[in-house]
C-alpha cells in the first residue's frame, strides 16, 4: 500500500503542472479572442454610396462615372508626369476614376481631387498619382468632371473612394486586372 501511495503521489504532481501548462495558453486565447470579438463589436462602419449612385458631399453631390484600368485603354495625363512615368509595382494596378460632381448649395462646393484617397482591406490608402482639375470652387448649379489616377494593389478589397471631408464612393470590382 505504501508503494502504491508513493507512485501516485509522484504522479499526481506531474498532471497538475501539464495541466497549469494547458491552462495559460488557453486563458491567454480566450483572452485575445475576448479582445477581438469586442474591437469587431464596437467597430464603427463606414459606409458608401454604391458605384454609380449618386453621394453626398459638402455642397453638392458626386458620382463615379468610370473605373478603368489604365493598361486596358492606354490612356496617358495630357502632360508628362514623374509618377506616372514610373512602372507599376509588382502586384498592383493603376485605375483612373472618373467623378461628376454638381455643386447643388448656394455657396457652391470645394472641389480638391488631389485629397482623395481609395480606402479598403488591403489598400493601403494611397492618394492619387495625378488628378485633374486643380482646387477650385464649383458654383451652384454647375458640375464638373474630375479625373483621379491611382495605384491600387491587386488584392486590396472593399474600395471605395474617399474624400477629404469622409464622404465615400464604392469602387465596386470591374477594375481588378488579376494577379
Amino acid at each position: 500500500m505504501g508503494m502504491g501511495t508513493g507512485v501516485e503521489h509522484k504522479t499526481r504532481p506531474a498532471r497538475i503542472r501539464r495541466r497549469r501548462f494547458i491552462f495559460i495558453p488557453l486563458a491567454f486565447l480566450c483572452i485575445l479572442a475576448i479582445g477581438l470579438g469586442y474591437l469587431f463589436a464596437t467597430a464603427e462602419a463606414k459606409p458608401s454610396v454604391q458605384l454609380g449612385a449618386p453621394g453626398e458631399v459638402p455642397g453638392g453631390i458626386a458620382m463615379i462615372t468610370g473605373v478603368v484600368p489604365v493598361e486596358l485603354d492606354g490612356w496617358q495625363s495630357p502632360s508628362p508626369v514623374a509618377a506616372l512615368q514610373q512602372g507599376v509595382q509588382k502586384g498592383a494596378h493603376r485605375v483612373r476614376i472618373e467623378v461628376q460632381f454638381t455643386a447643388m448649395e448656394p455657396g457652391g462646393l470645394r472641389l480638391d481631387p488631389a485629397g482623395f484617397i481609395v480606402d479598403g482591406l488591403g489598400s493601403g490608402r494611397p492618394g492619387p498619382l495625378w488628378s485633374s482639375p486643380e482646387s477650385t470652387l464649383v458654383d451652384e448649379g454647375e458640375s464638373v468632371s474630375a479625373t483621379m489616377v491611382f495605384e491600387l494593389p491587386n488584392k486590396a478589397i472593399a474600395l471605395v473612394l474617399e474624400g477629404p471631408t469622409g464622404s465615400r464612393l464604392s469602387l465596386g470590382k470591374e477594375h481588378h486586372s488579376g494577379g
